[in-house]
């Protein structure tokens, strides 16, 4: 097993969507976990869209990652340093997409959104399926799609 630094180089188009297939199976699965072991800890308000159901948590995981897959697939075609320059884009957009998450702790702000009831547990549930999502997906494109 190699434990040095990947490195930053191109990779072929084919090693990016592996890369994207390791992100998208590994987040589904991992946020499933998250979900489940996070309902029966929380127990949030079922009229909670994002958590109503497995169904959202699989959508928008898959649909996300997928959307990372192909900036990936850009950066490495366009850069020099695609582990350096995703790893940035990642960072902002893992960054800026909390601040929805983080409005939903004010008072009604989910409902009047028609996503039903948010409490601080469902928002913190849902905050941590963010996390594990993203760091998945920093894994197998900065590290696992550059080991050999």
């Amino acid at each position: 097993m190699n434990l040095s630094k990947p490195t930053d180089g191109k990779l072929p188009t084919k090693r990016v969507w592996m890369a994207g297939g390791i992100s998208i199976l590994g987040s589904v699965i991992a946020n499933l976990v998250v979900y489940w072991v996070g309902r029966m800890v929380v127990n949030p308000d079922p009229g909670f869209q994002p958590l109503a159901g497995p169904g959202p948590t699989i959508f928008f995981t898959v649909a996300f990652l997928l959307v990372a897959t192909l900036v990936y697939l850009a950066i490495n075609a366009y850069t020099k340093q695609p582990v350096r320059i995703f790893t940035i884009v990642a960072v902002i957009v893992f960054l800026v997409g909390l601040i929805p998450d983080f409005l939903l702790f004010g008072e009604g702000v989910a409902a009047s959104m028609g996503m039903g009831t948010a409490t601080p547990g469902a928002v913190v549930l849902l905050i941590l399926m963010h996390i594990v999502a993203f760091a998945i997906t920093l894994w197998a494109f900065t590290r696992w799609a550059h080991s050999r």
